[in-house]
């Protein structure tokens, strides 16, 4: 078996789009039988005008198509929160993360480290991106899509129309993997006449230029209509700083077993230097008034110069302390062959005596030398990276026979991620890793929805998912010298790695939904649906070498030896049923309460590293059933209600929402990280609640201003879980942050073999209390020929809870101040802003973690984006 060789593509992937997209020219072909007169699709008729003002601002009348169909937002019963396309220009969103800080509630950010590319989270569910085999709680949907990888992160985010966020478990219309949420994308397609818009800006701190348009052509009169869009960022500089210790020795051979050998130094002077480049084809196709269909290609390619922006959020030592050797490995300085000064960082760019941390992190790559002799690099030795390509196609299309409207949505997704980086993020660069994944998944959704005049109706549908990804992961993490010949193949021979595997996995699902409307009276409508799920995973995975089979005895090898293989397999089906009243009691007011139920695949662990079940010490080795048993997860199951009351009120001025609820998690996927073996496995509380208060209004003040504000305050508490993992260090007197309250709560239990604490009536998660208020002041000038806009919000999020009680793994509370101005033509096709982002340059970290192979209080954080200040223009016609 060749180790490099990449997971090969779905075989029957063109196969299944030839066959849906012969079935969509049949489609299209027998529109042509129904009378011309037949309804048009629902989303073909006209929009409700927007609420009027004499002249000045309005609150707008939303759409939202969160039930698959389109209704008011106001008519909705879900807490659901719209982002139009002119709010998502005010400051100038151009990435999915960047809906954290247009929202309270919802957390999005990039997943460091060998995760599985990001972290979504709604009212403080999810936080689970560590595992490569674990599926995102929250579904991104772009274009009917529905992604539930954390790779996700780095789609194309241009040409947005709109972004919707519904809030709660939402598995009846969306499927599995959303019981937190979905977060919604609806691109830009073309209309009947010709429109665009180019767009050019500059953002000053990291270097950034970036251009994007998009034109609409119709291509043949109320039939065939096209649309092309791009964008291009060409980001020169960055927001972190690298740099290295000066004190560094240089003079050791990196051939020595023990010794910390020299680096070659920072391999940039900032990070992200983010390039990407994006295409976007869009095709729509109306032979009949009966008929719609609708063709999205998407293209798009993001390089950044390493894997993500960690920066040192705490050092157990302080500054210049022991840079990655963990509790378990050479932590003695005494131990012979080790240069004491070797293992002290000079460079550790630690917080500032007040807390605050640094947008700098120590880094290095390894010795050139080093670097060649790894069989994994392709030839870029002295070069960081992240990158990854996407490719998404989607196909809607529409048909509408009498009061029944068929609904066919398919997609066809190809991604590839790979990352090099430092993953111990000090001057050394010992444990460096080129690790990456592929996939590819085929989906397809048919539905049929009625519109009868009659107090009944309904909707009907099943879904198709198949997809393919793979996991290869070589790593060096200790500094063990070139390896001699051993039970391996010999293109590892001369090579610094400790380990190479690599995971395929495929799975399989089938889910039938259906839904029956009830309109009680005029004002009062009843609604209950439920969705069945089937679904079959397998994964295989092998360990192609382990470096650490020359030297150590079978039962002290942490990692499994070379040649070893496990065949996991985990099946499970799921029924979710939800039910809905909201009634009117006046036309622009709604009253719901609503049961609601959902879950999270059940998974197959793909884990950073692929521990030793084979040789183990007593009890081993491991069948393959405890294995299989070991490597996978149970599903999470969500119940609950919601009770909320929205409308338009005050002749108009003023929209608003609250939304209250409660949910019992069953389940619940726990991700956790063991510093000392880099090991990310998930766990299952068995018990946890969830519940909360939330709510939001946009108010007309004048003609002129415009004043908004949300809120969301939410308390997770664990109700059973009593095997929690103990944290590295908890009964480690030596550790920094050692407290002998916490060393009692970690016990050894029998059934389980190992230490575990009782987390029952903890609370857990992100900081409780969450709010966002803004303005936006817009007002013609002199002439009435120029449109002068100020906008500005800020967001406040209280300080989290520890993780798994461990001290200082709290996210601290943070303020993020926006702020923009505009200058638009009022009839014309020119507009210039000026964007200015984190305007106060607040230093703040999304996620906390231990570091890698570091002492008990070091830890890592996901810094978030400082101020930048972004000039733009635009040209529209």
């Amino acid at each position: 078996m060749n180790p490099f060789k990449r997971h090969e593509s779905v075989r029957e992937t063109g196969s299944k789009v030839s066959a849906h997209l012969m079935l969509g020219t049949a489609m299209i072909a027998l529109a042509g039988l129904v009378p011309a007169g037949a309804p048009a699709h629902a989303q073909d008729a006209p929009a409700p005008a927007a609420v009027p003002r004499e002249g000045g601002m309005r609150v707008e009348t939303v759409l939202v198509s969160a039930r698959k169909r389109e209704e008011r937002l106001i008519d909705v019963p879900v807490a659901a929160t719209a982002l139009p396309q002119a709010t998502l220009e005010r400051y100038n969103i151009a990435s999915v993360e960047q809906l954290a800080t247009a929202l309270p509630g919802i957390n999005i950010y990039k997943s460091s480290g060998g995760g599985s590319g990001g972290n979504f989270e709604i009212r403080g569910v999810g936080r689970i991106a560590s595992d490569y085999g674990a599926e995102q709680p929250v579904a991104l949907v772009i274009d009917g899509f529905s992604f539930t990888r954390g790779h996700a992160i780095s789609m194309a985010f241009f040409d947005v129309e709109s972004v919707e966020v519904l809030k709660g478990p939402q598995t009846l219309f969306f499927g599995k993997n959303s019981p937190a949420g979905v977060i919604s994308l609806k691109t830009v397609s073309p209309g009947d006449t010709f429109e665009g818009f180019a767009r050019a800006s500059y953002e000053f701190r990291t270097e950034n230029p970036v251009v994007e348009f998009g034109v609409s052509v119709p291509v043949v009169e109320d039939k065939l209509a096209i649309r092309v869009a791009g964008r291009g960022e060409f980001m020169q500089g960055g927001y972190l700083n690298y740099s290295t210790s000066a004190d560094v020795p240089r003079d050791i051979s990196p051939f020595e077993t023990q010794a910390l050998y020299p680096s070659e130094g920072p391999h940039a002077k900032t990070f992200p230097q983010q390039k990407q480049v994006v295409g976007r084809f869009t095709g729509v196709l109306t032979p009949s008034d009966n008929f719609d269909a609708t063709l999205k290609l998407t293209y798009s390619r993001i390089r950044t110069n390493d894997a993500g922006s960690i920066v040192l959020f705490g050092c157990a030592d302080g500054p210049g302390s022991n840079p990655y050797l963990s509790n378990a490995f050479f932590d003695d300085p005494s131990t012979p062959g080790v240069n004491e000064a070797l293992i002290k960082d000079t460079g550790q760019t630690c917080p500032d005596k007040q807390g605050k941390v640094k947008l700098e992190r120590p880094t290095a790559v390894p010795p050139r030398a080093i670097a060649e002799a790894n069989p994994t690099l392709g030839g870029r030795p002295n070069e960081y990276f992240n990158r990854t390509r996407n490719i998404l196609a989607t196909l809607e299309m529409n048909w509408t026979l009498g009061d029944i409207t068929l609904t066919s949505v398919s997609g066809f997704w190809d991604y590839n991620q790979d990352e090099y980086t430092n993953y111990d993020y000090t001057s050394y660069a010992v444990v460096s890793s080129l690790q990456g994944e592929e996939g590819q998944s085929w989906t397809t959704e048919l539905r049929a929805q009625s519109s009868f005049d009659g107090p009944l109706n309904f909707m009907a549908g099943a879904f198709y998912e198949d997809m393919k990804r793979s996991l290869d992961a070589p790593v060096q993490i200790f500094p063990l010298g070139p390896a001699p010949s051993g039970p391996w193949p010999a293109i590892y021979d001369g090579s610094f790695l400790t380990y190479h595997h690599h995971w395929d996995n495929n799975i399989e699902s089938y889910s039938v939904f259906g839904e029956a409307r009830w309109d009680i009276t005029d004002s009062l409508e009843l609604s209950g649906g439920v969705r069945y799920t089937k679904e079959d995973r397998q994964t295989f995975g092998e360990q192609y070498f382990n470096r650490l089979d020359t030297f150590l005895p079978p039962a002290f090898n942490p990692f499994a030896p070379s040649g070893s293989t496990a065949n996991l397999r985990r099946k499970f089906d799921d029924v979710s049923p939800s039910a809905t009243l909201s009634w009117h009691p006046v036309e622009d007011m709604m009253i719901f309460a609503a049961y609601k139920t959902g879950f999270q695949a059940a998974g197959t662990s793909n884990p950073g590293t692929f521990t030793n079940f084979f040789t183990c010490g007593n009890g081993c080795p491991f069948t393959p059933e405890q294995i299989n048993d070991a490597l996978t997860f149970d599903g999470t199951d969500v119940e609950g209600f919601e009770l909320g009351v929205k409308g338009q009120f005050l002749d108009g001025r003023l929209r608003a929402e609250l939304v209250g609820w409660r949910y019992k998690y069953t389940g619940l996927q726990v991700a956790i990280f063991n510093s000392s073996t880099t090991t990310f496995t998930i766990q299952n509380a068995a018990g946890a609640t969830n519940m909360g208060l939330e709510g939001s209004f946009n108010f007309i003040a004048t003609d002129e201003l415009e004043l908004r504000g949300s809120f969301q305050y939410v308390q997770q508490k664990y109700k059973d879980y009593t095997n929690a993992q103990c944290y590295v260090g908890q009964t480690d007197p030596s550790a920094s942050n050692y407290r002998p309250e916490l060393a009692a709560l970690c016990l050894f239990d029998p059934a389980l073999g190992t230490s575990a604490q009782n987390m029952n009536g903890e609370r857990f998660g992100g900081g409780p209390l969450q709010f966002k208020l803004g303005f936006t002041w817009e007002k013609p000038l002199a002439n009435g020929d120029w449109l002068v806009s100020f906008s500005g919000d800020v967001l406040y999020k209280q300080k989290g809870r520890e993780f798994l009680r461990q001290p200082n793994t709290a996210v601290p509370s943070y303020v993020v101040m926006d702020v923009s101005a505009r200058l638009s033509q009022g009839n014309g096709p020119w507009e210039f802003a000026l964007i200015c982002s984190n305007c106060t340059n607040e230093k703040y970290v999304v996620s906390i973690l231990d570091k890698p192979l570091g002492k008990t209080g070091d830890l890592t954080g996901e810094i978030a984006l400082p101020r930048l200040l972004t000039l733009q223009a635009t040209y529209r016609w």
